[in-house]
């Protein structure tokens, strides 16, 4: 373990120095457990990267926090953690950990931390996280953290200290961990518990073993066969007006809590807040943009506002001209080579979108902020990297609007709508349409033995996702993509485009638009996509 660690088991507070070493130590315990936690996500799909995206979150947490903390109290430390979070976070679970360190800094701002403030820090950071997802779901991390919130709390006002409290949050955890199936039918049917609650408690663990100085196995301990449930386990968000805008310190210091209160305030979803006492960026999905404006300008001068409306079907929300001529990017994420090159071709900017690790909402921001332009806007294609996306927003220079597709071939929908002649909204609004007509299927191997939307699979077999759903288990690449391109109905579509993975050959591709044709009877073309994992994607255009 990194750093000074105690094993006094009358330990009653924690130094700043101290808190840093225990995240060090619980940083290097997840990344340990991090494949185990991979492993038991509800799709096996060999992309399954709970466990990566919340040890690199933490990672880089920490790294920031001993670059800018240096000897500061408990409460400097949990705020540079948080900060390096909110950079570094990965993935829908790396966000929703970045907003549990961001309540916990919140609650803390005394030197050292004792069993009281514990469970405090732990109550507001579970609080947080509840509010970083639009629609929270029991039996995923978010339960798994109020669990740890609560055990803590009984602890410290039975007069615990640190380590009985934090022994207190652990027993918690684990606890309400292995209940997750019981709350989510689709861990039942997996046979697994949630692996981005796996992740918190395998923290906890790190955390107290830092403290006791006790060797903890990082294994995943409630597992039944094999990977946090996947996106359905963390529902996406629904359109609205996405709002921006920048709130500058006039008569009085900014409350930045009270902020985040007003704009977290109701159904307002996807919210990012950041800043200090005397500049605040807020971002926000809201269906009162001018309300929400008007409540916030109480605090201070509103500028920078920016509102695009989200949702095709209403109107789109009055602008102050019409956007004509502003420069605008289109900044995509590529799962491959062959994807680079087609949105390249499509007059796109490209990010690389990484095989299991997904860029940070750090990494996001400064690509878009590297264009130097006003405006960009970011195709994330991949649905585990929406919720970084969206926390970029806050992030970057730049003003960046996020079109929410979930695969490289909605991205392509939506590169294809892009008309640089037009202002931003309109582009916003043209490319969700095109993002919805496109259905998307992936062949990829089952990496383990499972169970899931009523498909049995063991591990090897190959397998088809369609947007995102297990649909299909074959014993060839070919087989499966024509199961899934079955179950996707596409008599009416207009095209089909099998995009071939890495190392598949011409020859390969060839098979398979062929075999394609004589099923469906629709047009077909064959791309090199070059995607690791993944031997086939192929889109559904109507």
């Amino acid at each position: 373990m990194p750093g000074h660690m105690t094993s006094d088991p009358n330990f009653e507070a924690l130094s700043g120095d101290t808190l840093l070493d225990l995240f060090a130590s619980a940083a290097v315990m997840l990344r340990a457990a991090a494949g185990r936690i991979d492993a038991i996500n509800v799709y096996p799909v060999p992309d399954g990267d709970t466990g990566s995206n919340m040890a690199a979150t933490l990672e880089e947490a920490v790294g920031r926090a001993r670059a800018a903390a240096g000897s500061g109290g408990a409460g400097d430390v949990l705020m540079a953690l948080a900060r390096g979070a909110l950079y570094g976070a990965r993935g829908n679970s790396g966000v929703i950990l970045s907003q549990a360190l961001r309540g916990m800094a919140s609650e803390v701002t005394d030197d050292t931390l004792d069993g009281a403030a514990l469970a405090r820090a732990l109550e507001t950071g579970s609080t947080a996280a509840y509010s970083a997802v639009s629609k929270p779901v029991e039996g995923t991390m978010l339960t798994v953290l109020r669990a740890a919130a609560a055990g803590a709390r009984q602890a410290a006002d039975a007069g615990g200290n640190v380590l009985s409290t934090l022994s207190a949050a652990v027993a918690g955890a684990e606890t309400a961990e292995a209940l997750t199936p019981t709350q989510l039918p689709s861990l039942a049917e997996a046979g697994v518990t949630d692996s981005g609650g796996e992740g918190v408690c395998v923290i906890l663990r790190g955390l107290l073993a830092g403290i006791d100085g006790e060797t903890r196995d990082v294994t995943p301990r409630h597992t039944i066969s094999a990977p946090i449930a996947s996106l359905a386990g963390h529902a996406s968000d629904e359109f609205g007006f996405c709002t921006e805008f920048l709130i500058e310190a006039e008569l009085a210091e900014l409350d930045l809590e009270a902020v985040r209160q007003l704009v977290e305030a109701g159904p307002n979803r996807s919210v990012v807040v950041v800043g200090d006492a005397t500049l605040a960026r807020v971002h926000v999905h809201t269906d009162h943009p001018e309300a929400l404006i008007s409540a916030a300008s109480s605090f201070g001068r509103v500028s920078r506002v920016k509102i695009e409306d989200m949702d095709a079907q209403r109107k789109r929300f009055g602008q102050t001209g019409s956007g004509a001529g502003t420069k605008l990017a289109v900044l995509a994420l590529a799962p491959g080579p062959g994807f680079q090159a087609i949105f390249a071709g499509l007059g796109a900017r490209t990010l690389p979108l990484g095989a299991v690790a997904k860029p940070s909402a750090g990494d996001l921001a400064s690509a878009a902020d590297g264009l130097r332009l006003a405006d960009v806007i970011l195709l994330p294609n991949h649905s585990n990297v929406l919720m970084a996306a969206e926390q970029a927003v806050a992030l970057a220079r730049c003003t960046l609007h996020v079109v929410l597709s979930r695969s490289a071939p909605e991205g392509i929908a939506a590169a294809l709508a892009f008309d640089a002649a037009r202002s931003v909204a309109e582009n916003v609004e043209t490319m969700l349409a095109a993002v919805a007509s496109v259905q998307t299927v992936e062949v990829t191997q089952a990496a383990a033995d499972r169970t899931a939307d009523g498909v049995t699979m063991s591990a090897g077999d190959d397998i088809a996702l369609l947007d995102g759903r297990l649909v299909a288990a074959a014993c060839s690449p070919l087989d499966a993509l024509l199961a899934g391109l079955a179950k996707a109905e596409v008599a009416a579509a207009n095209l089909i485009t099998i995009y071939a993975g890495a190392g598949i050959s011409s020859a390969e591709l060839g098979e398979a638009r062929a075999a394609v044709l004589e099923r469906f009877r629709v047009e077909v073309e064959g791309l090199s996509g070059g995607q690791d994992l993944y031997t086939f994607v192929a889109s559904i255009e109507r």
